[in-house]
């Protein structure tokens, strides 16, 4: 695993933001004062609110993902926007867009 930037560092951009998922990365991040993850299984890129078991979704790729609306907003809008508290990837291709 390894880290990139440090752990405060916003996304510049959604192709960076694209580019780390389909890395594999693991991020933690704050949105409006709440904390969310996003996580890798075999098959799938799991989002989460930190505490609430309810709120876990799944999706195939990474597309799917950032069509997910997070307080109303899709993810694709908010990424430049959220307070990563962890930023990570795995040097290889775990899910793709295919």
């Amino acid at each position: 695993m390894y880290r990139i930037k440090g752990d405060t560092d916003k996304f510049d951009s959604l192709d960076e933001f694209i580019d780390n998922i389909n890395r594999g990365g693991e991020i933690e991040f704050i949105f409006n004062e709440k904390e969310y993850s996003i996580s890798h299984s075999k098959s799938s890129i799991s989002f989460i609110e930190q505490g609430k078991k309810d709120s876990l979704r799944n999706f195939k790729n990474v597309n799917e993902l950032l069509e997910y609306k997070v307080d109303n907003q899709k993810i694709s809008d908010i990424v430049t926007l959220i307070q990563p508290l962890f930023r990570c990837f795995w040097p290889i291709l775990i899910i793709s867009e295919n």
